[in-house]
């Protein structure tokens, strides 16, 4: 593959790219010759994180210019043929008539028509470099005295469209303010990149607010990631809140062990705490991590103060207007 740009620093112009992952699919799935294959991997590769394989699959299974983006040329990385959204049988007829020999399913000469040799920016790793720069500028500390309103955001798709809620509540559980916003995403569902398919949709809502916030509930992780950037970290340090993340599945370290109903247990990565576990239901635990500029301990007694049900409730509300919002467009 070859590198097009070198630079460490990213402009806006070079980001926009950079968030259009849908069409750079597109772009470097054009570059495959006919009479070559290539694999959702290598795809995902090119994009710069085999995490990204899924991604591939899902988006080129929505193209809507066949054969101008000849996803036919695509298959598993066994060398079986795969699916197509016109059927199978119009792949290897497309397949056959560029001289690509199938036997059972499966491309003949599989290693000698591999096509690996994109052009690409490696948007991906960019993007990590990005996480990993900014995961050093994190505050584990309270960066407020007394929690006077704790806003939630949670975002519900359709296929490309997006459906964001954001409620605010004060510290006695009552709603002071509910937004919700729908919009066109471009940036797929990759694990580990969760920020940056959601960040501009939560960046809108937060910017509808008109009450002061003390504390932010985030669907999804603060600290407890790979790279320490979960997607409540991010919007922390770029939006310059306190922030706490809540996810319903651990993305990743170990829970020491499952916490009674009320009570904590802390997930671990590398001997060190990354997050907890949390049940307040007799159901299975979310997962709980600071984002930004609130401590661990604080982090956890606003939970325990919101959780109602299994989910707190400000993120338990937002998440029900999104989805409402959802049912409403769909």
């Amino acid at each position: 593959m070859k590198v097009m740009q070198t630079a460490t620093s990213i402009n806006i112009q070079t980001f926009v790219r950079l968030m259009d992952i849908v069409k750079t699919v597109y772009d470097l799935t054009a570059q495959i010759h006919a009479g070559r294959i290539s694999t959702y991997g290598a795809l995902a590769l090119a994009l710069g994180d085999i995490r990204a394989s899924r991604a591939v699959g899902r988006i080129l299974n929505l193209n809507p210019t066949p054969i101008i983006v000849p996803c036919h040329r695509v298959v598993y990385s066994d060398g079986k043929i795969g699916g197509y959204k016109d059927g199978v049988e119009k792949k290897i007829a497309l397949l056959s008539k560029e001289n690509v020999r199938i036997k059972d399913e499966k491309i003949v000469d599989f290693e000698k028509l591999l096509f690996k040799e994109f052009k690409t920016i490696f948007p991906l790793k960019r993007l990590r470099r990005e996480q990993k720069m900014l995961a050093d500028q994190v505050i584990l500390e309270d960066s407020f005295k007394k929690i006077e309103s704790v806003g939630g955001v949670d975002v519900a798709y359709s296929n490309n469209m997006a459906f964001g809620a954001y409620v605010i509540f004060d510290h006695d559980g009552k709603i002071l303010e509910e937004h919700v916003i729908k919009t066109k995403v471009k940036f797929p569902y990759i694990p580990t990149y969760l920020t940056y398919r959601e960040y501009p949709i939560i960046e809108k809502l937060i910017r509808k607010g008109k009450s002061s916030l003390t504390v932010l509930m985030v669907d999804g992780n603060g600290i407890l990631h790979p790279f320490r950037m979960g997607i409540a970290t991010h919007v922390g340090l770029k939006l310059k809140l306190s922030t706490i993340g809540v996810a319903k599945n651990l993305l990743c370290g170990e829970l020491k062990k499952m916490p009674s109903i009320g009570n904590f247990s802390p997930v671990t990565l590398k001997k060190e705490v990354i997050g907890y576990g949390y049940r307040s239901t007799k159901y299975k635990p979310i997962y709980i991590s600071p984002g930004d500029k609130i401590s661990f301990e604080t982090a956890a007694k606003i939970i325990k103060h919101f959780c109602k049900a299994r989910i707190p409730e400000p993120l338990r509300r937002a998440h029900h207007l999104a989805a409402m919002i959802r049912k409403e467009n769909s």
